[in-house]
């Protein structure tokens, strides 16, 4: 067993290797065919490559976690074989199948988590190097390099948009704090207190995200002149789309879709682009968030070679 821990580990070393290699070759390209520093090269490539490298790690957690549950699954029938076969008759072997299988589980499962902390190791550093480096390419398009937030706000909070809101007594109580409750004079009922929301704790807030599909990386900011997000308001958003090889992602139909969890219901408004201000820039219009707490806003974009996604959240 150990001898394949030991390939595992020697292959691993080795593709490293020639990830980093084909890594400096990539850089060495773009030095003679971009307009890009040479420090976000870099960054762009190596970012590429612990990327790649993370979803390998990954996808071989998973393949590891199957082999693992199998081995569980044939322990667990040869201890139910154990227990009706008599002494003798392949009875002793069993039991010594039963041992190594055993002492085999853990093993794998070690090896499972190992990979998953690789996976989730590589990915973490590959965001932080994409980011810095996009930073430096889209520096004459962006303010706002921090996550998005509120400014105070300006105006009554409804929770539809509406000064008369109903809403059904069996979501009363989703994700809000027991008991607390607000009441308005222009309001047909009490609703739950809206500082309920159950936030995550760890919920991402960068303006910097990676697609779904890990194809393109993206970045959003209001255009207001704090570049902070102002409540009640109708304002303007920018977005702005790459490819992972620095290009900008130009001429996509993007759909935008807004909810907040937990209060079933989305945006009072529907956001669309209208207008691609430079090449992978794109002014988005109609943007309103009616009440502070936890937003998601997601971007699904449409190109003529694929389809994928980008999500922000927003805690305002």
């Amino acid at each position: 067993m150990q001898a394949k821990f030991n390939f595992r580990g020697n292959y691993i070393i080795m593709c490293l290797f020639f990830s980093l290699t084909a890594a400096a070759s990539e850089i060495s390209f773009l030095k003679e065919n971009s307009t890009y520093d040479e420090t976000s090269q870099t960054m762009l490539v190596v970012g590429k490559k612990l990327l790649h490298n993370a979803e390998e790690a990954q996808a071989e957690s998973v393949s590891l976690s199957l082999h693992s549950n199998r081995l569980r699954k044939s322990l667990s029938q040869l201890r139910g074989q154990l227990d009706i076969i008599p002494e003798g008759n392949g009875h002793q072997l069993i039991k010594d199948t039963i041992s190594i299988i055993a002492g085999e589980v853990p093993l794998w499962q070690d090896q499972v988590s190992r990979l998953r902390n690789q996976a989730l190791d590589q990915r973490m550093r590959a965001l932080i190097l994409l980011e810095k480096a996009y930073i430096q390419i889209w520096r004459p398009h962006i303010r706002l390099t921090d996550r998005m937030r509120s400014s105070k706000n300006n105006g009554p909070i409804t929770g539809h948009n509406t000064n008369i809101r109903s809403v059904h007594p069996g979501k009363l109580n989703i994700n809000s704090s027991a008991g607390k409750t607000n009441s308005n004079s222009d309001m047909s009922l009490e609703v739950p207190s809206l500082s309920g929301q159950n936030i995550p704790g760890e919920l991402n807030l960068s303006s910097f995200k990676i697609s779904r599909k890990l194809k393109v990386f993206a970045h959003v900011e209001p255009e207001t002149e704090t570049t902070l997000v102002p409540l009640n308001q109708i304002h303007e958003w920018r977005l702005l789309l790459s490819r992972l090889d620095g290009k900008p992602l130009s001429g996509a139909d993007i759909e935008i879709e807004g909810h907040m969890p937990g209060h079933v219901h989305g945006l009072p408004t529907q956001p669309r682009v209208t207008e691609e201000i430079d090449p992978g820039i794109y002014r988005v219009q109609g943007v309103k968030f009616q009440m502070p707490g936890w937003w998601v806003m997601t971007f699904n974009i449409n190109t003529n070679d694929h389809e994928d996604s980008v999500t922000f959240n927003l805690r305002l």
